[in-house]
């Protein structure tokens, strides 16, 4: 494995544009205000299960299909964003994420900026940074996807119109991209405001998200994907069972899903017992349950106690022996070594003079057991990417021999 992990060392820099994105929502700029997606390999090669789109999914799968613009209003947490970027990715297209509860007028018109002119200096629009993503991409199809677009300041609210209507920014008409734009009813947030009439107009059909029954189940997919090597299936399938006792799907996840990993991740479970996670829970559990629902958030509570102090460092021990090392933090790690683990994730392999070889899990687990990073470390910088959404194209080797990548312990 020597051989694999000098190639690592020797990576170039990758692309910004390649790795930018993973999560919007972390990767705007001030403020977050902005952020972009790149459709995902996993996601586009998924098949839309005609039999079992849920009202939200046709509703939404019609607009992708006709590339008509949309805005979807619902409550918060039921998933609207996500369900969205993953749509996107099934279609090919990058989504440019702006956050408009956060935006000023000119985070969309832009700033006029002096040029120098045949008859003297004249202004122009300096285009925003996520439209020039854009502009610098012509053959791409984007999805400009505007969230929080009813808690927009008037002015902001303005600023919008000829994008949304001529798909215009800074006077320069752009072919490549349909709007996309979610919100969440006024009774939830004292700071929504009424879209225009134009605005209104361009988006109709409004798409209402409807919540509980099939929402969950939809839910419910994108958690599977997103917890079940993380956590446990059979620990998720149990909340997919009781789920309905819930508010929403978001506070499943933020606030156990999360908490549970965390607090796995870090050895925090011998301070608490099944009574505690009993607590937390019925801290998010709707009111009026009946009997049954109550024992089954009891029983919850006990697997969430049965999965903490269930053994999960047999292979940490393993490794710390074979290295005979203390782990360091993860910051330590070569950024190198992280950078090209990181592409090796994404695209199955990594380049070394026009040649790719290819990228398994069962290899990078065992690549960069030296010095610089050892087996224990790894698996915390693996499971931190994999949080961030960035996961495995391939998970054994013959699946990327199989592909013609070549073996570096052949070489």
């Amino acid at each position: 494995m020597k051989n694999l992990y000098s190639f690592f060392i020797e990576s170039k820099e990758p692309n910004l544009k390649q790795v930018q994105g993973e999560e919007a929502e972390k990767n705007g700029l001030k403020g977050g205000k902005w952020g972009v997606n790149e459709p995902k390999d996993d996601d586009a090669a998924e098949e839309i299960d005609k039999k079992n789109l849920s009202k939200n999914m046709k509703r939404l799968l019609m607009k992708f299909k006709t590339e008509e613009d949309f805005f979807i209003i619902g409550e918060a947490g039921w998933g609207k964003t996500s369900i969205i970027k993953n749509l996107a990715s099934k279609f090919k297209r990058d989504v440019v994420t702006v956050y408009l509860d956060k935006a000023v007028a000119s985070d969309l018109g832009g700033i006029p900026i002096p040029v120098q002119g045949k008859k003297g200096a004249v202004q122009e629009m300096a285009m925003p940074a996520w439209a020039k993503i854009m502009e610098d991409n012509p053959n791409k199809k984007f999805l400009l996807f505007f969230d929080e677009m009813n808690q927009a300041a008037p002015d902001v609210m303005n600023a919008l119109m000829p994008i949304v209507l001529e798909h215009e920014i800074c006077g320069r008409k752009f072919d490549n991209f349909f709007v996309g734009a979610a919100g969440n009813f006024e009774s939830e947030n004292g700071a929504v405001n009424e879209l225009s009439g134009p605005l209104r107009s361009r988006f109709k059909p409004l798409i209402v998200w409807e919540t509980g029954g099939d929402s969950w189940k939809d839910a419910f997919k994108y958690l599977h994907k997103n917890w079940d090597e993380k956590l446990s299936k059979e620990l998720i399938d149990k909340f997919e069972d009781n789920a309905e006792v819930f508010e929403n799907p978001r506070e499943v996840e933020q606030k156990i899903f999360k908490f549970i990993y965390k607090m796995k991740e870090d050895g925090d479970t011998d301070y608490f017992d099944a009574e505690d996670y009993l607590d937390r829970l019925e801290g998010l559990i709707k009111e009026d349950l009946t009997r049954t629902q109550e024992n089954n958030v009891k029983k919850l509570a006990d697997d969430i106690y049965s999965f903490m102090n269930s053994k999960n460092d047999d292979k940490k021990e393993e490794s710390s022996g074979r290295s005979g090392r203390k782990s360091k933090d993860i910051n330590m790690v070569d950024e190198n070594i992280k950078t090209a683990i990181k592409q090796g994730m994404k695209f199955g392999y990594i380049e070394q003079d026009g040649v790719k070889y290819g990228i398994s899990e069962e290899n990078i687990r065992a690549i960069v057991d030296s010095d610089d990073c050892n087996a224990e470390m790894l698996e915390r910088i693996i499971n931190k990417f994999e949080a961030d959404g960035i996961t495995f194209k391939f998970k054994k080797n013959e699946e990327w021999k199989k592909k013609g990548y070549s073996d570096p312990e052949e070489d």
